[in-house]
């Protein structure tokens, strides 16, 4: 009776267990799919927008890479300022932040520049793989930061990887190098270098790789927002993006202005770049795992099939099936084994009995 009793007893916990969990708030599913259209948008035009900005005729391509760059940086600083301004209700109390979180912290953001580095470098590569390689291709090589990644933090973090995570990332490389060689060596309206826009691409994804990881091995645990976080990166940036616009173009700066070039799609790339990192990072709370795969293959989908129309991109078999392998590694690589749930419950008398799922609820 004791037993029966002490089981008895156990009931409405059996009950919870089975029932069903709470149904999520309507404004929650707003927001999660909101942020998956935001995804699918942002990572397709970047690609796009970019190569266009590259080799639409006229003026509007001219402009000089090094003084986008800096001006997408400057704009990000100024806006994350603004932020915190805000947020902290006004400028002497987001002055005591700064000052706490950098100032006063110097080692802490003295190794933000080992990243800082690196994303300007990033930076940089993205606009030289825009000119010399199309949307549709770009779109894939950006994923081998994937690989980078993967491989940096088994380096660096010594993280281990699962069966299927290595499966994914030689299936990833398999459909970049498919999709690759299906490309012709000069093809389209607008000639460019291949080798060198593959390099250039291949430098983006290993610089956006180890830069992540270097920032996740040094800033773990720590409580510093986002913002701050960005204005201690660009105050490492930007006198690095002025150092490259006085080696690499000062010559056509003396000669043609810090503006030339600078049509509103040009300002819609460096809007690009200093917002959409943020806005990202921001949406992507909003999203789980599932949803962001699925916005990265929806992305490489609507990147190569906008780029018939506007780049006169031709697509064949080779190509599709190295952009399929490149989605089927997105999927597998965030895979994750399900693990089965014990059916074993404790009973006051110490014994684990087991309850069948038809048993637990005949007992409820």
């Amino acid at each position: 009776m004791a037993d029966k009793g002490g089981l008895a007893d156990k009931e409405p916990l059996l009950e919870q267990a089975a029932s069903a969990p709470p149904a999520e708030p309507s404004y929650l599913k707003y927001l999660k799919y909101g942020s998956l259209g935001f995804l699918i948008l942002q990572n397709s035009s970047h690609v796009l927008l970019l190569r266009y900005s590259r080799i639409v005729p006229g003026e509007c391509s001219k402009y000089t890479v090094s003084v986008a760059v800096l001006f997408a940086e400057l704009l990000k600083m100024v806006f994350c300022l603004l932020v915190i301004l805000v947020k902290e209700g006004g400028p002497c109390s987001a002055l005591a932040l700064l000052d706490a979180d950098i100032w006063q912290r110097k080692m802490d953001t003295l190794k933000v520049s080992v990243p800082a580095l690196c994303y300007t470098l990033q930076n940089n590569l993205q606009f030289v793989a825009a000119t010399h390689l199309g949307a549709e291709l770009l779109q894939l090589l950006y994923q081998t930061k994937t690989l980078s990644t993967a491989i940096f933090g088994v380096i660096i973090l010594s993280k281990s990887l699962r069966c299927n995570q290595w499966c994914a990332l030689s299936v990833l490389i398999c459909g970049v190098v498919a999709a690759q060689s299906s490309q012709k060596p000069a093809g389209g309206a607008f000639k460019g270098n291949a080798f060198v826009g593959v390099v250039a691409a291949l430098g983006v994804s290993v610089c956006s790789g180890f830069a992540s990881v270097y920032l996740e091995k040094i800033l773990k645990g720590d409580k510093t927002s986002i913002w701050v976080r960005n204005v201690q990166l660009c105050l490492f940036s930007v006198p690095l993006q002025l150092l490259a616009v006085y080696q690499r173009d000062w010559d056509k700066v003396q000669e043609y202005g810090w503006m030339r070039g600078f049509c509103p799609g040009t300002w819609a790339v460096v809007c690009m770049f200093a917002f959409g990192g943020l806005l990202v990072a921001i949406v992507i709370r909003f999203a789980d795992n599932n949803l962001k795969n699925l916005a990265m293959a929806l992305a490489i989908l609507l990147s190569c099939l906008a780029s018939v129309p506007l780049f006169g991109f031709e697509p064949n078999g080779m190509f599709g099936f190295g952009a399929a392998l490149v989605v089927v590694s997105i999927f597998l690589y965030a895979w994750q084994p399900q693990q089965k749930a014990s059916n074993y419950l404790p009973v006051p008398n110490a014994e684990r009995v087991a309850l069948s799922p038809s048993k637990a609820s005949d007992r409820g």
